[in-house]
C-alpha cells in the first residue's frame, strides 16, 4: 500500500521550458538566468580575466605584513581551522603554503595547526582554546573558516598580546573582532568583488598575496605557483556548497584540473579508496565521494585525521590516514541512516504540519546531526534543526530551504544560546538545557509561521525540459558538458520522461538504499535507470504503474564499455 507521506512531497515540479528545444545550450543558459553578456565567460572561464587581485581585500596588505613580521621574528604561529572539509582543506592550504614560503626565504618556522573537536570545543573558536594558546606562548593566530563571530575570544587574545588574522566567510557576529586583521568578503566596508568565497577560497587569496610578497622578497616561486593549491579550493567550494558563478566558477574549473593531477598523496589515496579515477574527477565526485570521506573525520572522530590525510608527505601516512577516513565514512553512513530514520519517525508521529522542524535525541552522535537535519529537509521540504546531548548541553545543526535565513531565525529567539552561527542555509548551535531547547522549538516555529505565512514551503524539483529517453544521445551529452563544472547555482540539467510504464522497481547496493528501475517508453522500448538513495520508491511502485520520471544523464562504465544512463532524481505516479 502506498504511503501518503512518500508521495505527497514529490509532486511540485517546475518545468522551466515548455515545448520544443531548438538549442539545448541556449535553453539551459536561459533556465539558469545567465545573461547574454555573461555567457561567453560562463562557458569558457578564463583565469586572467575571471579572477581578482587578492590585494583588493581591504586589509590584505596589513595581514600579509603581519604574517611576514611573524616569520622574520620567529614567532609562534598557530592556524585555527574547522572540523569540516572546508576548514580542513583551508588549514592544509595555509600550513603547506606558509611552510613553503618560510623554506624559500630561510625563515626558522614555528607553525602548528589546531582543529577543534566537535564535542569538546564546539562551533568556532572557544575561549578555552584561546587560553591554551596563551599558555603555550602563541603570538599569532591565523583562522580559516571560522573566527568572525568570536569577538569576545579574540579580545582575550589581544589582552594577552596575541594578534589574529581571520580568513572566514560565515555570517557576521553581533560584534566584529575589533583588533583582528579581517579577510572576509562580507566584512563591513569590504570591497572585494566576490562575496561567495568559501573559507578555503579566502585562505587561497591570502596565500596568493603571501606568494606575491614572498617573490618580491626574493623567494624562488614561479608565476602561477599558487595554482597548485587549487585542488583544495575545488574540494572546499563544492563541499561548502558555494555558488559556481563568477570567480568561483573559474576557481572550480582550474581547481578540477589540478585535482585531476594532484600531487597530494593523501588525496590520491582518498580517491583510490573511493573508487575514483584520477583524471575523471568532477564536482559530483567531490560531492559524493571525496567530500564525505574528509568530513567523516570531524563527524565521527577528529578533524586531525582529515588534515593528516590531506597534508601527508609520504605514501605510508597517506595510505594510513586515507584508509582511516574510509572506515570512518562507513561508520558515518551506518550511524546517520539509523538516526535519520528515527528523526523521520519523530516527525511523522507528531501528525502535525510545522514550518520549521526541531528534533533531538540524547543518543545521537553529534557529528551526524547536520546530516539528520539535511535528511529531514529533503524528506519534508521544510527547514530543520537536529540536536543531541553532549555533556550537560545540547548541540546541533540546522539546514534551510524556502529562502529562510537560519541565522536570522535563531536571532529571533533571543539570548538562549551558548553559541549560534554559520550560514543562512546551514548553521550550528548549542543550548544549555532541554528546557531552553523546548523554548527554542516554540520560538523558531513561531518565526517560521510568520515568515512563511499560511503555507509552508513546498519542495520543488526544477526540470529543464521534457526529454523522452530515446533522445538521450551522445551528441546531447556533449552539449551538456559545455555547462560544466556543475554545482550550486548551476545544477546538472534535469529532464522529465513522461508516461513510462514500470516493469521492475527494486533496491540495489550493499545497503539496499538505491533504486533500479526498468520501464517501457510510450513507443514500446525498454530502458533501465538508477536512483541513488531512492530505494524507498521500490516498495511504493508496482509493475504496470504509469509514471513520469525526472532524471539526469550520466555516463556509466562497465567492463570497459561506456554508455549513457538515466539517473533518477524524482518520480511522479500518474
Amino acid at each position: 500500500m502506498r504511503s501518503a507521506y512518500l508521495f505527497k512531497m514529490k509532486y511540485n515540479w517546475n518545468i522551466k521550458h515548455e515545448g520544443e528545444v531548438a538549442d539545448v545550450v541556449e535553453t539551459l543558459l536561459n533556465n539558469r538566468g545567465i545573461k547574454d553578456e555573461d555567457r561567453a565567460s560562463f562557458l569558457n572561464p578564463d583565469w586572467e580575466t575571471g579572477t581578482h587581485d587578492p590585494f583588493l581585500f581591504t586589509r590584505m596588505q596589513e595581514a600579509v605584513d603581519r604574517l611576514f613580521l611573524a616569520l622574520e621574528q620567529g614567532e609562534k604561529i598557530v592556524i585555527h581551522g574547522d572540523y569540516d572539509a572546508d576548514g580542513m582543506s583551508g588549514a592544509t592550504l595555509l600550513f603547506t603554503a606558509i611552510t613553503e614560503v618560510a623554506e624559500k626565504l630561510n625563515f626558522k618556522l614555528d607553525l602548528s595547526v589546531f582543529l577543534p573537536d566537535r564535542e569538546k570545543d564546539g562551533y568556532g573558536v572557544a575561549k578555552h582554546t584561546v587560553e591554551k594558546f596563551i599558555a603555550n606562548g602563541v603570538q599569532l593566530i591565523v583562522t580559516v573558516d571560522c573566527g568572525i563571530a568570536n569577538a569576545d575570544e579574540f579580545d582575550l587574545a589581544k589582552d594577552a598580546g596575541i594578534d589574529v588574522i581571520i580568513c572566514d566567510h560565515h555570517q557576521l557576529g553581533v560584534r566584529l573582532p575589533t583588533h583582528a586583521y579581517i579577510i572576509h568578503p562580507l566584512a563591513p566596508g569590504e570591497t572585494y568583488p566576490n562575496k561567495h568565497l568559501c573559507g578555503t577560497g579566502v585562505a587561497f587569496k591570502f596565500v596568493s598575496a603571501l606568494i606575491i610578497e614572498a617573490r618580491k622578497r626574493g623567494a624562488d616561486l614561479p608565476e602561477g605557483y599558487e595554482k597548485w593549491f587549487l585542488d583544495l579550493v575545488a574540494i572546499a567550494t563544492v563541499t561548502d556548497v558555494m555558488p559556481l558563478h563568477g570567480e568561483n566558477r573559474v576557481l572550480e574549473k582550474f581547481g578540477l584540473k589540478v585535482l585531476n593531477k594532484t600531487r597530494r598523496l593523501g588525496i590520491q589515496q582518498i580517491m583510490h579508496f573511493a573508487g575514483s579515477e584520477q583524471g575523471q574527477v568532477d564536482t559530483q565526485t567531490i560531492g559524493f565521494q571525496i567530500g564525505p570521506r574528509i568530513n567523516a573525520a570531524g563527524r565521527i572522530k577528529h578533524a586531525s585525521v582529515g588534515f593528516n590525510a590531506l597534508s601527508a608527505t609520504n605514501i605510508i601516512d597517506a595510505e594510513k590516514f586515507a584508509g582511516e577516513l574510509e572506515l570512518l565514512n562507513r561508520d558515518r553512513q551506518t550511524i546517520s541512516r539509523a538516526a535519520a530514520a528515527e528523526a523521520k519517525k519523530m516527525v511523522e508521529d507528531r501528525k502535525s504540519s510545522e514550518p520549521i522542524l526541531v528534533v533531538w535525541n540524547d543518543s545521537w552522535n553529534p557529528g551526524i546531526v547536520g546530516l539528520v537535519a539535511g535528511k529531514l529537509v529533503s524528506t519534508f521540504g521544510v527547514p530543520a534543526f537536529a540536536l543531541t546531548k553532549v555533556g550537560d548541553k545540547y548541540v546541533g545543526s540546522g539546514r534551510s530551504v524556502g529562502g529562510l535565513n537560519l541565522v536570522e531565525a535563531m536571532r529571533s529567539c533571543g539570548d538562549i544560546f551558548i553559541k549560534a552561527g554559520g550560514h543562512p542555509q546551514a548553521c550550528g548551535l548549542s543550548i544549555e538545557s532541554e528546557e531552553l531547547l523546548k523554548e527554542f522549538q516554540t520560538k523558531v516555529v513561531k518565526y517560521g509561521k510568520e515568515y512563511f505565512g499560511a503555507e509552508a514551503p513546498k519542495p520543488v524539483t526544477d526540470i529543464d525540459f521534457v526529454l523522452p529517453l530515446e533522445k538521450m544521445t551522445r551528441e546531447l551529452f556533449t552539449d551538456l558538458q559545455k555547462l560544466e563544472p556543475y554545482g550550486e547555482g548551476n545544477k546538472p540539467p534535469v529532464f522529465v520522461a513522461q508516461n513510462l510504464k514500470v516493469l521492475i522497481a527494486e533496491t540495489i547496493g550493499k545497503t539496499k538504499t538505491h533504486l533500479r528501475l526498468s520501464v517501457t517508453t510510450p513507443n514500446g522500448k525498454t530502458a533501465k535507470m538508477v536512483g541513488f538513495s531512492l530505494g524507498d520508491f521500490a516498495s511504493e511502485l508496482n509493475a504496470g504503474d504509469m509514471v513520469d520520471v525526472a532524471y539526469e544523464i550520466v555516463e556509466n562504465e562497465w567492463n570497459g564499455n561506456i554508455t549513457l544512463e538515466g539517473r533518477v532524481v524524482d518520480i511522479k505516479v500518474l
